[in-house]
């Protein structure tokens, strides 16, 4: 889930550290509130060994997922020679619902998951305590032999209700542990409803005459 893209959402807060440890520090960028949920600009900064350990972590997650793009290809590839080989006994109807079964089985084993060393870790408590871990739905990362940065984007939904946003960090395998943030966010509702079309935004900025 994300944002929607043809709305300019209202930023609430921005500047907030959320963790940090020796040599590394996660913060928040920006909170940015739309009608139906917040976006979380989050940013972690490392150096030293824990940039190491972070691009590191990342490599090692992106083979993985090539690894499991490979294993994806070769299982549809199966299911396709399989489909292939009902068409031939039991028809053209009976080939395409295999097909389709074979595809849902496919999909389904390999939906993304959440990867605990992959990234940061951004969870959302609830009132009862319990813990609503949060994917990021865009990501960039650089490294060099002394920093590593890591800039990503997550997705609340809905609006805490009282205003009131607890969010839990960690990147344990970097060396940055669990840290807990209450965030206050008043009229939150009110405030969210002032984001814009972006459409109606550049049309008003059409009739606006430069001074």
């Amino acid at each position: 889930m994300r944002p929607d893209e043809e709305l300019l959402g209202v930023v609430v807060h921005s500047g907030l550290v959320l963790a940090r440890g020796q040599d590394m520090v996660a913060a928040l960028r920006r909170i940015t509130a739309f009608p139906a949920g917040l976006s979380l600009d989050a940013v972690v900064l490392a150096r030293a060994v824990h940039a190491e350990a972070a691009d590191r972590r990342e490599r090692e997650a992106a083979t993985q997922r090539e690894v499991e793009v490979a294993e994806r290809r070769e299982r549809e590839a199966t299911a396709q020679q399989e489909s292939t080989a009902a068409a031939q006994w039991e028809g053209a109807a009976a080939a395409e619902r295999e097909r389709l079964r074979k595809r849902a089985i496919t999909e389904q084993r390999y939906l993304p998951r959440f990867e605990e060393g992959d990234t940061l870790r951004l969870a959302v408590l609830g009132p009862a305590g319990d813990a609503r871990w949060l994917d990021a739905y865009q990501a960039t990362s650089s490294s060099t032999e002394e920093q590593y940065r890591l800039e990503a984007s997550y997705w609340v939904m809905p609006l805490p209700r009282d205003g009131l946003l607890t969010l839990v960090c960690a990147w344990p395998e970097i060396g940055l542990p669990e840290a807990p943030t209450d965030i206050v966010l008043p009229d939150l509702a009110i405030r969210a409803a002032g984001a814009q079309a972006l459409w109606d935004v550049a049309e008003d900025s059409e009739g606006i005459t430069p001074a």
